[in-house]
């Protein structure tokens, strides 16, 4: 088992919890999760590295982090990650993101690329081509993402979700994505699901889905993220794909690079589904040794 501290870190206006491991000396690595995971999503990683120092946050606005009431927007939200890189005293790091964290991952590069040395992006794609490839249908892309209207719905979603049906929906949708049937590690989707007693568990991670909608039909901040993907990103960037995710298609994904604006690595993951860090841990572990 790794050795884990638990940190409670003052930044960008709100508190976050931090899990971290490893000798305080060793190569940095910032580990941000996806939806609705958490920093234990990251725990197989921090115990397959234990020669790195891993810092793991639970995002704004989930569980052990403050519920803020704003700041869900994608600007608010790399700012968040930039004042935790500033806070913690952390140089030069390799950032690996997943999923909703690998969306942050890929605007943070485009803003704050100096703060890192490379980027690892696990199963997402790029936002402007998703957002492209949802805009025009390409590879069926809206119907493979059906959640994302639901949750523009207020306050119900959370709230069902809260439900003893609703968390069981929850765990469903993380077993259903498994690349092949038994391999997630069911305890730690238990774990992470039953944080979500209340609808003020679920109301955050559900915002980032509603602002970023609000972002893209908004004249002004549509202008302001489109202008961040002018700005190229100038460091490594390696994709890790999960090659049986069904709702982020392969084909789709690997267009990214030119969204980007860079040359990049793609290692695909074949067999295996949306939640690497949940069902091929030991896979990305060999990914991220490889890119330190």
């Amino acid at each position: 088992m790794a050795n884990i501290e638990h940190r409670q870190i003052e930044a960008n206006g709100i508190t976050f919890h931090v899990a971290v491991s490893g000798p305080a000396t060793a190569p940095p690595i910032l580990c941000i999760h996806g939806f609705p995971e958490g920093w234990m999503s990251w725990r197989h990683i921090m115990e397959l590295l234990p020669e790195s120092r891993i810092y793991a946050p639970d995002l704004r606005g989930y569980p052990g982090t403050t519920y803020a009431k704003n700041g869900y927007d994608v600007f608010t939200l790399t700012d968040d990650i930039r004042a935790l890189i500033e806070v913690l005293g952390i140089e030069s790091c390799l950032l690996v993101t997943h999923d909703w964290g690998g969306a942050l991952g890929w605007l943070f590069s485009h803003r704050y690329a100096q703060l890192i040395r490379k980027l690892v992006v696990v199963n997402c794609t790029h936002p402007k081509t998703l957002v492209r490839a949802a805009f025009t249908f390409e590879d069926w892309q809206p119907f493979r993402i059906p959640w994302v209207p639901f949750f523009q719905i207020p306050w119900f979603p959370e709230w069902f979700i809260a439900t003893s049906l609703g968390r069981k929906l929850l765990k469903w949708s993380f077993t259903v994505r498994q690349g092949q049937k038994g391999t997630m590690d069911i305890a730690l989707v238990d774990e992470i699901v039953d944080r979500f007693q209340r609808a003020a568990d679920m109301h955050g991670p559900i915002e980032y889905y509603r602002a970023f909608v609000r972002t893209l039909f908004s004249t002004q901040q549509h202008k302001r993220l489109y202008s961040l993907y002018k700005t190229p990103i100038s460091i490594p960037v390696t994709m890790v794909w999960g090659m049986k995710d069904g709702a982020l298609p392969s084909a789709v994904a690997i267009k990214s690079f030119n969204d980007a604006g860079c040359e990049g690595d793609w290692r695909p993951l074949p067999g295996v589904g949306h939640f690497v860090d949940l069902e091929a841990w030991t896979k990305l572990a060999e990914e991220i040794k490889r890119v330190l």
